[in-house]
């Protein structure tokens, strides 16, 4: 199960939540075996956030938890996709948009634990 994490330093409404939690469904879609129907998306708007010293400019911060993708198949193409819609849905400058990926060994879910 993928968990993404949207962080952003301004408030962040209904309808982009909505939009961007689409567009992560589609980008997901380029890890092999991850889709949308998988999909775990949390949003924390309006977060204290610092880049180059400086708190003025708009940000975001994606993380990016995948399970079994070892080879990281699919971020070059997730990264240029979710950099262009966070850009056009929350007018974030594409060089203030920062996506962290993490490798899952092991998740728990619907009471059962997963493991590489």
């Amino acid at each position: 199960m993928p968990f993404i994490t949207v962080r952003a330093n301004q408030k962040i409404t209904k309808e982009q939540e909505i939009e961007i939690k689409k567009e992560l469904g589609k980008a997901i879609a380029f890890v092999p075996g991850k889709s949308e129907q998988s999909l775990m998306v949390m949003f924390e708007p309006n977060t204290s956030m610092y880049l180059r010293g400086e708190d003025s400019q708009k940000m975001a911060f994606l993380d990016v938890a995948v399970f079994g993708n070892e080879s990281h198949k699919g971020y070059p193409e997730f990264s240029l996709y979710m950099s262009k819609s966070i850009n056009e849905i929350l007018n974030v400058k594409p060089e203030n948009i920062f996506i962290d990926y993490r490798d899952i060994p092991v998740f728990g879910a619907s009471g059962y634990a997963f493991a590489r």
